[in-house]
């Protein structure tokens, strides 16, 4: 790190992305939540209740997961790396993948139009100059 040069400070477009990403990945996991709470999801046919209730749990036990993982990464994308950018880039494509599942609701879609506004925005003009910013000085 050149030790003449400080950081730049992450533009508003970086920040509206990191939030979002994380919101892409914490809607889904509230909505589970919500519904588990309720006990209102639905049950797929030939399942048994108790094995889909068990199938709700586990899904937001498993939700938290990729929760961490955004939010390490949004970490590292206000921080300028470019990489970070990129793999949470593949992530919000592949999101497109949730809408074709068994279990697509609005959840998924509210996720989805997060994760690619994210997309967007962590590569507006000011969000690239940002990153070629931190890179320069790193």
């Amino acid at each position: 790190m050149n030790s003449n040069l400080a950081l730049p400070v992450a533009p508003k477009s970086i920040n509206l992305a990191a939030l979002s990403y994380l919101l892409s990945a914490v809607v889904p996991l509230v909505w589970s939540v919500v519904l588990i709470a309720g006990g209102d999801y639905p049950v797929p046919e030939g399942v048994a209740p108790e094995q889909a209730d068990l199938l709700m749990k586990m899904s937001a036990v498993f939700s938290v997961v990729p929760l961490l993982l955004y939010l390490w990464l949004v970490v590292k994308l206000r921080g300028g790396r470019g990489w970070a950018r990129i793999v949470l880039a593949i992530f919000a494509v592949l999101h497109v993948a949730a809408l074709f599942g068994p279990a697509a609701g609005a959840a998924e879609y509210i996720g989805l139009a997060l994760s690619l506004a994210g997309l967007v925005l962590s590569f507006l003009p000011e969000s690239n100059r940002y990153v070629v910013d931190v890179k320069a000085v790193r």
